[in-house]
């Protein structure tokens, strides 16, 4: 029996591996390490016109290496006479400053004004005519038609594959987008085949108003197909299994097996001795870390509030708050909030872009981190600061909880005057947050992410209860097996 890992999320990936990302290309650089070992593990990809397609372990290991060194496109890079290439938003600072000060004091003074009032549109725009010009360098030199994603639906020959009989195929990545599970339902009663699939969370269902358009109908229907298709379904935690469980006997779908894995944690401890500006001025004050994409879930609102509450209150002693991640979707009315208060402007920081070593300088040196998201299928910021050895006041939402253990302090995300209450007493009590750091350097165990590999390849080679525990019965299989040929009949 070969075992086939899918990596037709990386293949197309060319940005630094973030979440489900990271699991797929940790995962692949496992199985590399299997088949060095001699045992039976391949890799394929999926294709909209071909269908799938075997792929060589050395284009996986190259694939690898490119999303390693992505972040070298964006974060300070060291020459060889030891200086830094300065980041964008510093050199089309040093540029503006270097105009405007040719220029009368009066008239400088109102461009300056001008010009950072449209700081992060002016960043934003100039990154935009960047992934412009790289989008059309794609076009015009397109990558391997065997490893390109396509949309198009069309009449895909299932006898046409690389798979034999009883073998068994593991997919971890962004299966939404770039795949086709009626295909693959066909695939693996054709071919006799176990096939494993990966749920992360499922908030686009329970809280689509969180989520980009209006996709609960459609993030049902491929949870659905998942339960159809799947013999075992990996969760990433107990609450994303529970919801899923909960979701399955709701849209009246089957329950296949499921087992939960840990994520690892990537926060490396090798650092570079020369950081980015930003992170060079942050060094010289304290500051509360948060690590996250700005976007509503994420609920960066509830420490905005406490802050303007403590200082509306008179607490002058605030350490900086420093939100790291790209602007997501929803935020806009709140980071013109972030920009225009003024009680705010000296307090709170947004970076992205931050590299990892970066990052890793920005844990190690803050108070104390954050985490006040709504809903999460895992927490993988709470990990982050925990294997820095860092404490974390976060929301008791969902996983959250699994995710920090009895290491961190837990808040309802939706309470300002608590989150307020709490910030306020750790910064006046200093002692307290080392006397945390000290039991989570001596008693938190760190999942490697080698361990969340081993921890998928293990749940594929145990054993698989029977498939399909339908709640609903033998009337819903025939269901889908007639929607899989009403697609076939549409197809020919």
């Amino acid at each position: 029996m070969t075992t086939w890992f899918d990596v037709t999320t990386i293949l197309g990936w060319h940005r630094p591996a973030v979440g489900i990302i990271r699991t797929e290309a940790e995962c692949a650089a496992y199985a590399l390490t299997r088949i060095s070992n001699g045992e039976d593990v391949k890799f394929c990809s999926f294709n909209g016109a071909s269908g799938y397609v075997d792929v060589s372990a050395d284009h996986v290991a190259s694939t690898l290496k490119r999303i390693s060194g992505s972040h070298l496109a964006v974060a300070t890079i060291v020459s060889n006479q030891g200086q830094h290439k300065k980041s964008l938003e510093a050199r089309l600072k040093e540029v503006a400053l270097k105009v405007t000060s040719r220029l009368p004091t009066k008239i400088s003074g109102l461009l300056y004004q001008f010009f950072q009032r449209r700081r992060t549109a002016i960043i934003e725009g100039v990154m935009a005519l960047r992934y412009l010009r790289s989008a059309m360098l794609s076009f015009m030199k397109p990558a391997s038609n065997s490893h390109v994603v396509m949309k198009v639906k069309t009449d895909l020959n299932i006898a046409e594959n690389p798979f034999s009989k009883g073998d068994c195929y593991i997919s971890v990545g962004l299966d939404w987008d770039n795949k086709d599970l009626v295909y693959l339902y066909k695939l693996k009663k054709f071919m006799g085949m176990k096939v494993v699939l990966c749920c992360y969370d499922v908030i686009p269902v329970r809280l689509p108003h969180l989520c980009v358009g209006d996709v609960a109908a459609k993030f049902a229907n491929y949870f659905t197909d998942v339960a159809w298709c799947a013999d075992k379904i990996i969760c990433i935690s107990e609450c994303t299994r529970k919801d899923l469980q909960l979701l399955l006997s709701e849209l009246g779908a089957p329950e296949p097996a499921m087992s939960v894995i840990k994520l690892g944690c990537h926060v490396s401890q090798d650092v570079a001795s020369v950081m980015g500006p930003e992170v060079v001025s942050l060094m010289k004050n304290k500051y509360i870390l948060f690590v996250s994409t700005i976007e509503r879930r994420k609920n960066h609102e509830v420490l905005y509030r406490a802050y303007t509450r403590l200082i509306d209150k008179g607490v002058t002693d605030l350490p900086q708050l420093v939100f790291v991640g790209m602007s997501g979707w929803g935020v806009n009315d709140f980071l013109k909030d972030l920009d225009l208060d003024p009680r705010t402007k000296s307090y709170i920081r947004v970076l992205n872009n931050i590299s990892d070593s970066d990052l890793v300088h920005l844990y190690k040196n803050c108070q104390m981190t954050a985490f006040p998201s709504l809903y999460e299928g895992w927490g993988l910021p709470v990990v982050e600061s925990l294997a820095a050895g860092k404490f974390c006041l976060a929301s008791n939402a969902a996983s959250i909880p699994e995710a920090g253990q009895d290491f961190i302090e837990y808040l309802d995300p939706w309470d300002v005057s608590v989150w307020a209450d709490r910030i306020e007493w750790y910064v006046s009590h200093p002692d307290e947050l080392l006397l945390k750091e000290k039991n989570i350097r001596e008693n938190y165990v760190v999942t490697s992410w080698k361990g969340a590999a081993v921890s998928v390849f293990e749940a594929v080679e145990s054993p698989v209860a029977p498939f399909l525990k339908s709640v609903t019965g033998q009337r819903d299989a025939e269901a889908f097996e007639k929607r899989v040929n009403d697609i076939q009949c549409k197809n020919d």
